[in-house]
């Protein structure tokens, strides 16, 4: 997973790659300056984010709404005479308060990554959904197709099956058969 670090002190940012080593392989990218971070958001797609706002800049918290939007597990560390930044807390954001210590540092970043692993997993669980969605599609309108022929419903869904396993293929695969041989037609 990629993470980025926006983060211009050099002592966060060790700390920041050697906590990650702890949490598992990742790839950490580094961001010095806001603008940095932004670029690096729109080439490439992060798991994470730590955000580390050394100085006084808006930037740094529109950084963690970018990454945010992309539902990624993002951690701000703000600065110290800096208010609460409630707007992040109801966007997902971790934020890390000060004084900053490894291990403040190590639990944010942990609940940041398990953010991002919890949304990884819905991102497969939709995918898998969304082609089981098609799939279902599919054997539906060759189910149409047969039924248009003079077959009941049951009777198509029995001639899909029984092809099916007769020639251990899938359903989808028959179906597709069924629907292309209907558009030569």
């Amino acid at each position: 997973m990629n993470v980025l670090i926006l983060s211009s002190s050099d002592k966060v940012y060790s700390a920041a790659l050697q906590l990650l080593g702890i949490c598992g392989n990742h790839r950490a990218l580094r961001a010095e300056t806001v603008q940095q971070a932004k670029v690096l958001i729109g080439q490439r797609e992060f798991g994470a984010g730590v955000v580390y706002a050394d100085v006084r800049d808006a930037g740094y918290r529109e950084v963690c709404l970018l990454l945010a939007e992309n539902c990624v597990g993002t951690v701000y560390v703000p600065r110290a005479d800096e208010e609460t930044p409630y707007e992040l807390y109801d966007r997902g954001v971790v934020v890390a308060e000060r004084p900053l210590t490894k291990t403040t540092l190590f639990i944010a970043l942990r609940s940041a990554l398990g953010i991002a692993y919890g949304y990884e997993k819905l991102r497969e669980e939709n995918s898998r959904l969304k082609e089981r969605m098609e799939a279902l599609r599919t054997v539906s309108r060759a189910k149409c197709i047969l039924a248009y022929r003079g077959m009941t419903e049951e009777q198509a869904h029995r001639e899909i099956e029984r092809r099916a396993m007769n020639e251990r293929r899938t359903k989808t695969d028959i179906a597709k058969e069924i629907i292309e041989a209907d558009d030569l037609q």
